[in-house]
Order: structure tokens, then sequence, then C-alpha cells
């Protein structure tokens, strides 16, 4: 007889302290002329952060696991507040994507990032929904009752089992909004490969 663990391999069970050690070791801290926040660890030499949080061809720090390195800056996708950072000696584990598809209102999900300098903070809230594009139907952002404050800003936004959900990026009328995964993921398609090209 098969037997099913009761906790996912990071899953919530009693408390979220699994969650949070699993998400320190692919979220970074970004320090910029901006003042910085969060980061996603994208694959080797890549991290994802939003657009407001850094400048354009202005120097970068990022800290990972008590090391800083600089980074630049390589592309931007303003109209989903996106920014592409080359990091060449940053590696770490890279979060399964979560189909905006599949998300229901009601579910829990995780915002991680470096909230008013509070390093590696792990907040809770309720995802409220998707909203999506009126033209085509994409999903445009995702909206959840979690608390984020500056430092939250391009950290993710995951789901009880780790999985990314979303780029935190503002709060709207005191609700936190994310930029899907699936738009993530695009952006850093394109950017890779006209990069390549």
């Amino acid at each position: 007889m098969t037997t099913v663990p009761a906790v996912p391999p990071y899953g919530i069970g009693s408390d979220a302290s699994r969650l949070a050690s699993m998400l320190r070791r692919t979220v970074v801290e970004i320090r910029s002329p901006v003042g910085g926040g969060a980061g996603i660890i994208w694959g080797r030499g890549l991290v994802v952060t939003n657009a407001h949080c850094v400048r354009r061809d202005a120097p970068l720090t990022i800290e990972v696991n008590g090391e800083t390195h600089s980074v630049k800056s390589v592309a931007f996708a303003c109209d989903h507040d996106l920014a592409l950072l080359r990091a060449p000696s940053v590696a770490g584990p890279v979060l399964e994507l979560r189909d905006p598809d599949t998300l229901r209102p009601g579910e829990l999900v995780f915002a991680y990032g470096h909230p008013l300098g509070v390093s590696h903070a792990l907040a809770m809230g309720a995802l409220h929904g998707v909203v999506r594009d009126e033209r085509t139907g994409d999903p445009r952002y995702i909206a959840a009752d979690i608390r984020l404050a500056p430092g939250n800003s391009g950290g993710p936004l995951v789901d009880a089992d780790g999985k990314l959900v979303g780029v935190n990026s503002m709060i709207v009328g005191g609700l936190g909004v994310a930029i899907p995964a699936s738009a993530v993921q695009g952006f850093v398609t394109r950017a890779v490969n006209l990069r390549a090209a």
C-alpha cells in the first residue's frame, strides 16, 4: 500500500517555516540608487525583479546568502513592471511556476521579501483573483489580500506548495498586486532570445 505524505515537500504543514527556508535560497536582496527590493533567481546567472526597483545602467548589487554580487540590468518591460538582471556568479534553486488558470479565490498565498528593512520576511494572505486583459483575455495581474511593504517589490508570491504564483509589484486599494508567473516567463524568454539573436 502506497502512503501519501501529509505535508507536500514545501507545504505549510502546521507552520510556514519550511516554506520560508526554501524561499530564502532563491530570493535575493537588491540594492540600487532607487532603494532596491527583492529579486528571484530565474536560472543560472539570471534574476527577475520589478522595473521600479532598479535604474537602467545604474550600479546594482544583490545579496545572496550573505554574499554581495555586482549585477547589470539587461532587459525591461515597464508595462509589466519587470526587469531582468544578469548575475553570472549567482545560482540557486528555481521555483516551479503555477499556471494562473489553476488559481482559485481563497487559496493561501505567501509573499517573501525584505519589507521595511526586515530581511527574509514571509507574509500570508488569501488570493482574491486573477484580473485579465479585456481585449486578449490574458492574465494581467493577480490580486491578493496580503500585506506588502517597500522591500517586497520584486519578490515572489507563492502558493502553499512553494510554486510561483507571481512577482509582487505594488499595493492597490489595500490589496497586494503581482505579475502572473506566466507573464514573467514570457518576458524572460523574449529577453534571452533577443540577446541571443
